[in-house]
């Protein structure tokens, strides 16, 4: 076991991790969701012969879970898978909305940290003595990116027939879906990931 004093790179505690448990964890290539709860099951079966610690584990498995290539696996869906890569439950339409968000945010951070960096460490040129320096052309200046439109406001559904395509409101955002069951006072509808979910007909509105 590592000395709790030593600082171990979160990396090498990954490494271990994909070695021991091949079929739920990886470090290349698409990563598959995992089971909510998942690092008790990895405490039990870890020895003191391992090289890691639970804590190690712990701080591993959070940034396992937050980089851009699992976000990438939850926002596709699907089902989470356990140790073993057994398939155990389903995505829910709440956590692919999370992860979606949660990826587009990371990269925004991302994209300021480095254009800032990329300033700051952007060496000045020399100013060169030129006699009869040429002129330069003025720069146009920077058109404004248009504004994004607003979000066309969301008409109630009345029909709710199967097969019908309809707008699903999930959070901020309303997805494309279509109706696949209707009773009294719930829809069943298809998301176009392929998750099949109820929700109310308040929330169906037209497409």
């Amino acid at each position: 076991m590592m000395q709790s004093q030593q600082k171990t790179d979160l990396k090498v505690v990954i490494e271990f991790l994909a070695t021991k448990f091949p079929s739920s964890f990886s470090i290349k290539g698409e990563a598959k969701p995992l089971k909510i709860g998942i690092f008790a099951d990895i405490a039990e079966r870890i020895t003191e012969e391992d090289p890691v610690s639970k804590t190690q584990v712990r701080h591993a498995l959070r940034r396992y879970t937050n980089s851009w290539r699992y976000l990438e696996a939850v926002k596709k869906g699907g089902m989470r898978v356990d140790l073993d890569g057994n398939d155990v439950e389903e995505l829910t339409a709440e956590h692919v909305e999370h992860a979606t968000t949660q990826l587009a945010e990371s990269k925004a951070k991302f994209d300021e940290k480095r254009k800032a960096n990329s300033k700051k460490d952007a060496p000045k040129r020399p100013a060169k003595s030129v006699k009869n320096p040429p002129k330069r052309k003025a720069k146009p200046a920077p058109t404004k990116a248009k504004e994004e439109q607003p979000a066309k406001e969301l008409v109630s559904n009345e029909d709710f027939s199967v097969g019908k395509s309809v707008l699903v409101k999930l959070g901020m955002k309303p997805m494309a879906a279509t109706i696949v069951e209707t009773s009294k006072d719930e829809v069943s509808v298809q998301l176009s990931s392929g998750m099949v979910m109820k929700v109310t007909k308040d929330s169906i509105f037209k497409a």
